[in-house]
């Protein structure tokens, strides 16, 4: 079986500390092991113009990632020209759309990539729009306009703005997909009110080789909370963290937060938000108890795991959240917003401890507990890693993805006349019209 891959990397050996789709490469490289696929990718990358790069014998072709869209949400004719035409070159059997996020999804809704298509779900901006100021007033949204912003003249109301607007485009991916795989039921839900039809697929995220050979977290009394983010918006809940931090001190004098992500840049490229959480950060008189780690590599974050004290998510909405996952594999001790996805990786008291987004005192009131009560570190770090080890396992997950490719494939010849229970490959339910026009 030949399956084609749209997403928004490529496959190299590099480990630049990128934070965001880590699980593509620890998949590709499974399915390529299992001798069961011939597996070929487009995807973006930071080049000039749509360029072949294969990875080993593995076909890929490079499309610049920071090529604008039209209104219809579309690059230029020409790309999207160039992109079938390496498609048709390929001749999938199927083709894999990773996320909404993009334009990918808008070629195999709209026919014009012309092969049997799954959808993955990753993000949804329709959902983050609704949360992406982070529980931030009217003021402080004000004091997040900084240079940058005003060379640019786009705030943060003009980010959420784009969220939003791009929600018409991925309702469009939705609705034009019969086959859509989803991460966690919360996902599975704002699909299923999208597009009724779908014949939805439950699958995991394959983790780096780095977190499934690391040994496990011990407990060392280090008053230290770990906590990343893929970029830098409200919606990720860092504030949170750092004003959760500036509590703790009355009963942790020594706690100290420790932040992954590309945040801190130089001169005019610091985003207000940023700007705005260094002042933060002076004002609690915080300067030695926050530090800035940047961009991460796998090894990096595993080093920072095992250090941690707890591992803190405070993000106001995630769909599944590696993160999330990879702490829990390393077995430290997790603090986490029960928001979205990462409300179905975890179970509170037993893996992890929950907080209401947003909820600072709460937030607090959970990490106080696990960098003070070694018992119950030691009894979430153990039971986490159990949970993960088993969800995660790349075999399995691997051996999971081949047979959706499997299904697909064979439902994608003729006409579905029952459609699978969310989440739940197999199990039949009587069929909803699925509408796969545009709207």
């Amino acid at each position: 079986m030949k399956v084609l891959w749209l997403c928004n990397r490529i496959l190299d050996d590099e480990d630049g500390g990128a934070t965001g789709g880590t699980w593509l490469g620890a998949m590709a490289r499974g399915l390529l092991d299992s001798g069961a696929i011939e597996l070929g990718i487009i995807g973006t990358a930071s080049v000039d113009q749509f360029t072949r790069a294969d990875y080993g014998q593995m076909p890929q072709w490079l499309v610049p990632g920071n090529t604008p869209k039209g209104r219809d949400g579309l690059p230029c004719a020409s790309l999207v020209q160039k992109i079938s035409d390496a498609a048709s070159q390929f001749r999938p059997d199927l083709v894999h759309v990773w996320g909404t996020e993009g334009c990918w999804g808008l070629l195999t809704a709209r026919g014009l990539l012309p092969f049997p298509a799954l959808l993955e779900m990753q993000g949804l901006k329709l959902a983050i729009a609704e949360v992406f100021y982070g529980g931030l007033a009217p003021l402080q949204l004000v004091q997040c306009i900084g240079i940058k912003e005003v060379l640019k003249r786009r705030t943060l109301y003009d980010e959420r703005r784009d969220y939003e607007r791009w929600g018409r485009m991925e309702r469009e991916m939705i609705q034009g997909h019969r086959f859509i795989s989803t991460q966690s039921p919360w996902m599975a839900a704002q699909v299923q009110t999208i597009n009724p039809g779908a014949h939805l697929f439950k699958s995991d995220r394959a983790l780096r080789t780095e977190f499934e050979h690391a040994p496990p977290w011990q407990w060392a009394a280090q008053p230290v909370v770990f906590t990343t983010s893929a970029y830098p918006s409200p919606f990720k809940g860092v504030h949170l963290a750092i004003q959760a931090v500036a509590a703790l001190r009355q009963h942790c004098p020594g706690v100290r937060v420790r932040i992954a992500g590309p945040y801190q840049r130089c001169g005019i490229r610091q985003e207000g938000y940023v700007r705005w959480l260094n002042g933060l950060v002076r004002k609690a008189g915080m300067e030695a108890q926050v530090e800035w780690l940047g961009p991460l590599s796998a090894s990096q974050s595993v080093q920072e795991l095992q250090s941690a004290g707890s591992v803190l998510i405070p993000s106001f909405v995630e769909s599944y959240c590696v993160a999330m996952v990879e702490a829990m594999r390393i077995g430290a001790p997790i603090v986490a917003a029960f928001s979205g996805g990462t409300a179905h990786l975890g179970r509170d008291e037993e893996t992890c401890l929950f907080f209401p987004p947003g909820d600072e005192a709460m937030c607090t009131y959970q990490l106080e507990r696990v960098l003070t009560d070694q018992e119950l570190a030691l009894r979430l770090s153990r039971e986490s890693r159990k949970t993960a080890t088993l969800r995660n396992d790349r075999q399995r997950i691997i051996q999971q993805q081949l047979e959706t490719y499997r299904q697909v494939a064979r439902n994608s010849s003729k006409d579905i006349s029952a459609v699978p229970e969310s989440g739940t490959p197999g199990k039949l339910r009587s069929p909803a019209p699925c509408n796969n026009s545009l709207p």
